[in-house]
């Protein structure tokens, strides 16, 4: 301890943690933003453990034509959805803000469901066995942006 003139002088101890993560519940009717993104009373959410096509993202089927695949991914998921209630499951948000989550229509995973009908790949940061099986299944079967080629959604957006 020091003093300055008349000024006591205490050492500073700052503490750094981690942020402290809660549990947050999200849940209502939900708006599709893209295949991998919803947006539940003006919150936006994105999907854990999947990435899927931009929303402008073009696929080419085997024949070779193009078609909006980005767009046919959020069309499917909204059809799915329809007018059910959407819950979701936040601990943590993303540098843009989007709550991360895990959400479900009725009990049923929504990436899991996006995996399955072929709509989304694994995240690459995911350790995801189920999602990963589910995508192998959908790939196996030509669903969705397997039926053709396309750019995996992380290069697609790299490359704009």
């Amino acid at each position: 301890m020091r003093t300055l003139g008349r000024v006591l002088l205490l050492p500073v101890f700052i503490l750094l943690s981690a942020p402290t993560s809660t549990q947050t519940t999200i849940m209502g009717q939900a708006s599709v933003i893209d295949g991998d993104k919803i947006e539940i009373i003006g919150q936006p959410i994105r999907l854990l453990d999947i990435d899927a096509p931009e929303s402008r993202q073009i696929c080419t089927k085997a024949g070779g034509t193009a078609w909006q695949c980005g767009n046919r991914a959020a069309l499917a998921l909204a059809s799915w959805i329809d007018h059910r209630v959407v819950v979701c499951e936040s601990e943590f948000a993303d540098r843009h803000g989007n709550h991360l989550a895990r959400c479900s229509v009725d009990g049923e995973d929504m990436a899991s469901w996006l995996a399955a009908n072929g709509w989304a790949v694994p995240d690459p940061n995911c350790h995801c066995e189920e999602v990963r099986t589910l995508v192998a299944d959908a790939q196996s079967a030509k669903k969705g942006i397997w039926s053709g080629s396309f750019m995996m959604p992380w290069q697609f957006r790299q490359s704009r």
